[in-house]
C-alpha cells in the first residue's frame, strides 16, 4: 500500500485548524487504497493549537503531532516537516484553508498519468474566500493574473506555485531533502524551481480548496493593480520592498546553483548564472535577459515595475 503524507505547519491556528484537519480527513476517506496520515508541526503556538491537535490525534491515529517546539517561521516549520515525511506522495497544507471533497483523489489520478521515477510537482487553482469561507473569486490565478505554466526563467523572478495546493512525489521530495531549501525565499518557490529544473510541474486547472483570507495570512491573495498601489500611502516603501524582493531572487538563484548546478541542463545553468551575474553587470545585459530570455513577470503592470527596478535601477 503506497503512503500519502499531508504535512501541515501550524502556528496560533486555533480558530481554523480543526475545520481544516476535518476537511483533509474527508479527503482520506475517498482514498482507501492508500495509507494516509497528517503530520503536524507546531511552531510553539501561544494559543490552544497544540491542545486541539493533540485532542484530535487521541481519537484518530492518522493525525500525528510531531513537535511543538520553536522552529522560527513558516519556512523553517515546513522544512522540519519535509525532513520527517517518508511517503510516496506528500501534500502541503496550511492551517486555515478548507480542502474541497475529492481534492486529493483528483491529484492522485493526475499523479497516475505521469512517470513516478521523474521528480514531479502538481498544483491546482484555488477559490479565494473570506474569513467565513464565502467566495471572493473562483480562481486565484485569474484574480491575481498568475502564470499557470511557468518555465525556469519565469520562476526565477516570480513564484506561481502556491504551497497549500502543492503535492510532490517521492523523487522530488528526496531531492528537496538534500537541498538548502530552509535558506530559500520560501519553500514552495524553491521546490517549484527544483521541479522545473530536474523534472516536471503539472497544473490542475480546477479550484480545489477554499483559500481563506482573514487578515493574518502569511502570504495571502491580493488583487494587483495600479489603483491598489496608488491608493496606498506607503507606495514608496512598497517600491523599496519590491526592489529588495528582486535582489532576494538573485540570492535564491545563487543558492539553487550551489545545490543543483551539477544536475541542471546546460542551457538552464547558463541562464541562471547569467541572471545572478547580471546584478553586477550593465543595463544592456539585463535588458537582453528581459527581452530575449524570458526573465520577466506575468502581466504588463508587473513587468513595467520589474523592468524599472531590475533593468534600469541598479
Amino acid at each position: 500500500m503506497k503512503k500519502i503524507d499531508v504535512i501541515l505547519a501550524a502556528y496560533n491556528g486555533e480558530k481554523y485548524i480543526r475545520q481544516q484537519i476535518q476537511s483533509v480527513l474527508m479527503n482520506f476517506d475517498s482514498l482507501p487504497e492508500y495509507d494516509c496520515r497528517i503530520l503536524i508541526s507546531d511552531d510553539s503556538s501561544s494559543d490552544s493549537t497544540t491542545a486541539i491537535v493533540a485532542g484530535l490525534s487521541a481519537h484518530d491515529n492518522r493525525i500525528q503531532l510531531l513537535d511543538n517546539s520553536k522552529k522560527g517561521g513558516v519556512r523553517q516549520n515546513f522544512h522540519y516537516l519535509i525532513l520527517h515525511s517518508d511517503a510516496d506522495y506528500t501534500f502541503f497544507c496550511d492551517q486555515d484553508d478548507l480542502w474541497l471533497p475529492g481534492k486529493m483523489a483528483i491529484f492522485m489520478q493526475t499523479f497516475a498519468q505521469h512517470n513516478d521515477d521523474e521528480p514531479l510537482l502538481l498544483h491546482s487553482d484555488l477559490c479565494v474566500a473570506d474569513g467565513h469561507l464565502s467566495p471572493i473569486h473562483p480562481s486565484m490565478f485569474v484574480y491575481q493574473h498568475i502564470n499557470k505554466n511557468p518555465d525556469l526563467a519565469a520562476l526565477m523572478v516570480s513564484n506561481s506555485v502556491t504551497g497549500c495546493v502543492m503535492a510532490c512525489n517521492r523523487a522530488l521530495m528526496e531531492k528537496t531533502k538534500a537541498s538548502q531549501v530552509e535558506h530559500s525565499i520560501m519553500h514552495d518557490w524553491y521546490i517549484a524551481l527544483l521541479a522545473v529544473a530536474t523534472g516536471k510541474i503539472a497544473f490542475i486547472d480546477n479550484a480545489l480548496i477554499l483559500y481563506r483570507q482573514h487578515g493574518n495570512n502569511q502570504v495571502g491573495a491580493k488583487a494587483f493593480s495600479l489603483g491598489e498601489l496608488l491608493k496606498s500611502k506607503a507606495w514608496r516603501a512598497k517600491l523599496a520592498t519590491a526592489r529588495q524582493s528582486i535582489e532576494k531572487t538573485r540570492d535564491q538563484a545563487a543558492l539553487f546553483l550551489n545545490d543543483f548546478s551539477s544536475v541542471m541542463k546546460p542551457e538552464d545553468r547558463r541562464l541562471m548564472h547569467a541572471y545572478v551575474d547580471s546584478f553586477n553587470g550593465g543595463v544592456g545585459a539585463r535588458a537582453k535577459l528581459f527581452f530575449s530570455s524570458g526573465i520577466r513577470k506575468n502581466g504588463l503592470l508587473r513587468n513595467l515595475f520589474f523592468f524599472w527596478l531590475y533593468v534600469l535601477k541598479r
